[in-house]
C-alpha cells in the first residue's frame, strides 16, 4: 500500500502545473553546471549570406516574449523543436509537449480576474545585448540578456522585476527556425550561477 502511495504521489507531482514545481528541490541544480567558454572575441558582422536566418531567429525571439506574457501557450510552444529541452526554474522540460503542458499556468497572461475588474496586473519580459553564432547550414546559437517588468508597484509605477540571461541553440526544420534547446538564468530566483563562461566571464571569487 505505502508503494502505491508512493507511485501515485510522483505521478502527482509530474502532471502538476508549473507552479508547484518552482522552488521544488533540486529543480535548478541544473544551473550549476557550466558552460563551455564563450568565444573571445565576439564577432561584430552576420556571416555573408545569412541576414534572411538572422532575422528568423530574432523574429522567432520576439514571438516567443509576446505569447509567453500574452499566456499563448499555443504560440510559445510552437517557437520549440518537437524534441527540444528547455531549463528553467521549475526545471527541466523535454519536448515541445511537455513544455505546453508545465508552463500552462506560468505568466499573468494567463491569471483570470473577477468580472468587475478594472485593473489587470502585467508581467512582460524583452530582450537585448543578443548575439548569434551561426554553428552550421541549419543550427545556430545564441546568448542575449533579459528583463522583466511589473506593474505591480504602489502608486500605479512599474518596477523591474527579474533580469538574467538566456543560451539557446537553434535548428532550422523545413526552412522554419526553432529552439532546439533553452537555458533560462534569473538572478533572482534559484536558476543562476555565480559566474557564466558562456557571457566570457571568469571565476570572480579570490583564489
Amino acid at each position: 500500500m505505502k508503494r502505491l502511495l508512493g507511485v501515485l504521489a510522483a505521478a502527482t507531482i509530474l502532471a502538476a502545473p508549473a507552479v508547484a514545481q518552482i522552488g521544488a528541490p533540486g529543480a535548478t541544480d541544473w544551473a550549476q553546471k557550466l558552460q563551455p567558454p564563450a568565444k573571445s572575441p565576439f564577432s561584430a558582422e552576420v556571416p555573408a549570406g545569412r541576414a534572411d536566418d538572422y532575422v528568423s531567429i530574432v523574429n522567432l525571439l520576439n514571438t516567443y516574449f509576446i505569447a509567453l506574457d500574452a499566456g499563448d501557450l499555443d504560440t510559445y510552444a510552437m517557437t520549440f523543436a518537437p524534441d527540444a529541452v528547455m531549463y528553467w526554474v521549475g526545471g527541466i522540460e523535454r519536448g515541445r509537449k511537455a513544455i505546453h503542458e508545465n508552463l500552462a499556468s506560468f505568466g499573468t497572461g494567463r491569471t483570470k480576474l473577477a468580472k468587475d475588474a478594472k485593473v489587470r496586473p502585467r508581467f512582460i519580459h524583452t530582450f537585448g545585448s543578443q548575439r548569434i553564432d551561426f554553428t552550421g547550414p541549419n543550427t545556430a546559437h545564441d546568448v542575449g540578456m533579459w528583463l522583466g517588468f511589473s506593474n505591480r508597484a504602489e502608486g500605479g509605477k512599474f518596477e523591474t522585476a527579474e533580469f538574467g540571461h538566456y543560451e539557446d541553440k537553434y535548428v532550422k526544420i523545413d526552412g522554419r527556425w526553432y529552439i532546439q534547446e533553452r537555458r533560462i538564468l534569473n538572478e533572482r530566483l534559484g536558476n543562476k550561477a555565480i559566474y557564466y563562461p558562456e557571457l566570457g566571464e571568469t571565476d570572480p571569487r579570490e583564489k
